[in-house]
């Protein structure tokens, strides 16, 4: 701000009194200019901002600065008297929220049944309550409750309800695999469960696993080679759908009759004093036509040879006895049936077969090699159980088996 009164002290030229003031009158104006300068300066030296408003000191500057409100700018349904300044501020009738004055508020429910409301009508300020209805059910827990809901989701009505039924026993039946402990129950308790069957599967040398258990594939990782023609071949022997080259059955039989060259001895058979032995039974078996290289004495071996038919066969029904004198026995059952297998003779072999079943067939063996009491049995259950027994040692043993159970 600019200080007026201020003094000029006349100068001269050096060391020249010519147009100089004097010393007293020079000192007199400078001190009068020092005396209106403190008069003049302000005694504030620090300026503090109020709300809205910013300070700023800089190169003995001080800027004030305006943060608050600049402008106001009426907007939609209001109207101001000024942009700045004292501004009176109005809302336009029918405009905005305007057009009128509220003088009461009220909330009434529909229903006092399922709404209560207090504090209504607020007149000029206040709150309104709002709250739910009691419905008449008493709180609390209800067992195997029956349950009525209104349309708008409120149980009006809920009572205990009695059970439906009264478990007094619960178990488990096994399947196969499965074992079974600790049922039925019949008040509380557990029921143990266990597999008894395959639990995992491990896999050995040339095999692979999809998975331990579960659904599991099993595969072979290696076949260790390609064969290409697997043949049978027999001089002796009947052979059938020999070779196979890629999967098929080769079928080995006995042909219907066998050549042999043995000696047998006198009295097993009928000779003629030609030397040459008639169609006769030798240990269940017909011996055709051989010659015998020798005479046929009695106690005295005779060479021969010749073909051995193992063909003799007989049918027996129940309560029978078995011939050890035929190859083999078969037996046709209309129901449960028995039958008896006396002691034989050393090298004697006899088969059994069930040719039709229409009811076991139990045979019971006089000296049966698989028993230590002497005596023991063979049950035929289906059609086409065999077995072939052969005496040695003064007992039958089994040298065949299809089915059949010994006991």
């Amino acid at each position: 701000m600019a200080i007026t009164g201020q003094q000029v002290i006349n100068v001269g030229l050096p060391n020249e009194s010519a147009n100089s003031d004097s010393l007293y009158t020079a000192f007199t104006k400078a001190n009068v200019n020092f005396h209106t300068l403190f008069a003049c300066a302000s005694p504030y030296n620090t300026f503090a901002a109020g709300v809205g408003v910013n300070v700023v000191a800089s190169n003995n500057i001080v800027t004030v600065t305006n943060t608050g409100v600049l402008n106001i700018i009426p907007g939609t349904g209001v109207t101001v008297s000024g942009a700045n300044g004292n501004v009176t501020i109005s809302a336009n009738a029918g405009g905005g929220n305007g057009g009128g004055t509220v003088t009461s508020v009220a909330v009434n429910p529909v229903s006092n049944t399922r709404l209560t409301v207090s504090g209504s009508p607020v007149v000029s300020a206040g709150n309104i309550n709002i709250d739910l209805a009691t419905s008449g059910v008493t709180p609390g827990a209800y067992s195997n409750p029956n349950v009525s809901v209104d349309a708008y989701g409120r149980v009006i009505s809920i009572a205990n309800g009695s059970v439906a039924g009264t478990v007094t026993s619960v178990g488990l039946t096994p399947g196969v695999g499965i074992q079974i402990s600790g049922g039925p129950i019949t008040s509380n308790g557990n029921i143990s469960v266990t597999n008894t069957g395959v639990t995992r599967l491990n896999a050995g040398a040339g095999i692979s696993l999809s998975s331990g258990n579960g659904n599991v594939t099993i595969s072979a990782t290696s076949l260790g080679g390609t064969v290409t023609s697997v043949g049978v071949t027999s001089t002796n022997l009947l052979v059938t759908g020999s070779p196979i080259v890629s999967s098929g059955t080769i079928t080995v039989n006995l042909p219907a009759n066998v050549n042999v060259t043995t000696n047998l001895l006198a009295g097993n058979g009928v000779f003629a004093n030609s030397g040459v032995v008639q169609a006769d039974q030798v240990i269940g078996n017909t011996v055709t036509a051989p010659t015998v290289s020798g005479n046929a004495v009695n106690g005295i071996n005779a060479g021969f040879t010749g073909t051995l038919s193992m063909n003799s066969s007989e049918t027996v029904s129940s309560g029978g006895t078995a011939n050890v004198q035929v190859y083999a026995t078969l037996f046709s059952t209309s129901g449960a049936s028995t039958l008896t297998l006396p002691a034989g003779t050393a090298g004697l072999q006899k088969t059994f077969v069930m040719v039709a079943d229409g009811g076991d067939m139990v045979m019971t063996v006089t000296n049966a090699g698989w028993k230590t009491s002497g005596t023991g049995t063979i049950t035929f259950n289906d059609i086409g159980d065999c077995c072939t027994l052969y005496y040695i040692n003064s007992k039958w043993y089994c040298i065949g088996n299809n089915g059949t159970v010994f006991a």
